[in-house]
């Protein structure tokens, strides 16, 4: 893994291995896709991810603690680590450019013995499940009364891709 301490522009390559050689990585420079580039989070974004770890809705959707902003700040060094046990890999999605965070997305849960990982983000409107749809993943349903980490319990839309799908 290329590592070092989060930069305040540009990005850190990281990969998450989980085992076998599965190995999840991201560009030092992101990843492109029409208008949005994703890539490692940095000191600028701390501020775009304070509505998603502060409004308790959204926390409840991604699964997210009540962090503030002294904690988000705290927990950059440690994503070099999440990311490579295949536990958490936020990646800010941002107006290539403007460089201002739009959205944010996250990998997590990788387990190669399942074959499963999953993605999170915040959006939050029928057009962002319509990016689902268009990507290939089936609308499975809403998982009702997951448990969050405050103890409560929320609903998920749930999304799909499977091998061959």
């Amino acid at each position: 893994m290329a590592g070092g301490e989060p930069r305040a522009r540009g990005g850190v390559e990281s990969v998450a291995t989980v085992t076998d050689g599965l190995r999840l990585s991201v560009p030092g420079d992101g990843i492109r896709g029409g208008n949005v580039l994703l890539r490692m989070p940095v000191l600028d974004d701390v501020d775009g991810f304070l509505p998603a770890f502060g409004d308790p809705d959204m926390r409840e959707a991604g699964n997210l603690p009540a962090f503030g902003r002294e904690e988000l700040l705290a927990s950059l060094g440690d994503i070099p680590a999440m990311a490579e046990s295949g536990r958490l890999l936020p990646l800010p999605a941002v107006d290539p450019e403007m460089g201002e965070m739009i959205g944010a997305g996250m990998l997590h849960h990788l387990d190669r013995e399942w074959q499963i990982g999953e993605i999170g983000y915040f959006v939050g409107n029928v057009a962002s499940e319509r990016v689902l749809e268009r990507a290939g993943f089936t609308r499975e349903g809403v998982v009702r009364s997951l448990p969050v980490p405050d103890g409560r319990h929320a609903d998920k839309t749930l999304f799909s891709l499977l091998p061959g799908d």
